[in-house]
């Protein structure tokens, strides 16, 4: 049982953002994990509306982040404090696990079809699994896109091809990510 932080919004609609969180906390302790949700537990003695609270529970929740395993993060669109929290799990080298609203999962392969997620959320998934919505390079020799994006003058190919984000999965045969971060095996 690993010990996962929650990390999902507090401010705005506080009663509809505490029972989401402790929806989230259910979600985890069903996947036999150990949920640390700081903004369901602080808040029962600080006063969130407080910048003086506001600040010492912030401080306490960054602290009990270093004993976490993963960071699991549930909105559709970020909030100042979630963005703290996620940059320093990102200092802390914490892997982040991303949930809608709803508790789906999204990943490299989903993101794409998630469609009620804000652009700043996106752009933190972007981030995290690589630039999607470029093609990627590829190292097979079958591949139409073979070491696309490796010259700096202009080959006609496509902008934003790259070939930083080959898979090496220790195989013969490579693998790659083309067009929205699908995975193709050649």
């Amino acid at each position: 049982m690993k010990l996962v932080y929650i990390c999902s919004p507090y401010r705005g609609d506080k009663e509809k953002n505490t029972e989401m969180a402790k929806r989230y906390c259910r979600m985890a302790d069903i996947y036999s994990e150990l949920p640390i949700a700081p903004h369901l537990f602080f808040t029962t003695y600080l006063n969130d509306d407080s910048f003086m609270d506001r600040t010492s529970g912030m401080l306490m929740g960054l602290e009990l982040l270093k004993y976490c395993s993963e960071v699991w993060i549930f909105c559709n669109e970020l909030s100042e404090g979630m963005i703290k929290e996620i940059k320093r799990a990102k200092e802390l080298n914490i892997p982040l696990k991303f949930f809608n609203a709803e508790m789906e999962e999204i990943n490299h392969d989903n993101y794409l079809i998630h469609t009620e997620i804000g652009p700043a959320y996106r752009k933190l998934i972007a981030d995290t699994f690589g630039d999607l919505f470029a093609l990627d390079g590829c190292s097979c020799s079958t591949c139409r896109y073979r070491n696309a994006g490796s010259s700096t003058e202009d080959s006609g190919k496509e902008e934003g091809i790259k070939v930083s984000d080959v898979i090496d999965t220790g195989s013969a045969e490579p693998v790659h990510r083309g067009f929205f971060g699908i995975r193709i095996r050649r």
